[in-house]
């Protein structure tokens, strides 16, 4: 019986430190554009009279932009921030570019659908001084409705001592 179970607790040993091993490569191993736990969140609901925006994000951070589509009609949303790079889409949305598959990029939504992008926005200067920009507002509109406009915060976490530097 003693010999059971000395061999049971070496065994058991290495298989509790093989699971653990497996289960930290494993979750270290995901790329960008699988990254399911983003840091931050932007959720942003279209109604046919309005946009509401509700979070921020910040410089570097992995964003999840929640849109949803809360009217009774099909809205799109567009923004300077889709050409310069989504690494992934969740969801309903239907990608629009331009005729040749190039130029003007917009997502449409009809209602009840909801989508969801994954973007990654480094930190902007402000071309008047030359500084990193504490806050980096991101406009963005309805392709479709030119009365839904609205826009986000994208806020810088360095601290004094990086604006001290940069004079």
């Amino acid at each position: 019986m003693k010999n059971r179970i000395c061999i049971l607790k070496q065994l058991l040993v290495p298989l509790v430190i093989g699971v653990v091993t497996l289960t930290v490569a494993g979750c270290a191993g995901r790329s960008v554009d699988q990254a399911a736990d983003p840091s931050m969140k932007v959720e942003i609901t279209m109604t046919d009279q309005e946009y509401t925006v509700h979070g921020y994000t910040n410089n570097g951070a992995l964003t999840a932009l929640v849109v949803r589509n809360k009217g009774s009609i099909t809205h799109g949303i567009t923004s300077p921030l889709f050409k310069e790079g989504i690494l992934k889409k969740e969801g309903d949305g239907v990608e629009i570019s331009g005729q040749n598959g190039d130029g003007f990029r917009a997502y449409h939504l009809e209602p009840g659908q909801t989508m969801t992008l994954y973007f990654r926005m480094g930190s902007r200067t402000d071309p008047r001084t030359g500084r990193i920009r504490e806050r980096t507002p991101v406009p963005f509109w309805c392709d479709i409705h030119a009365h839904l406009k609205g826009e986000f915060v994208i806020l810088s976490t360095g601290g004094i001592n990086d604006d001290y530097r940069n004079r």
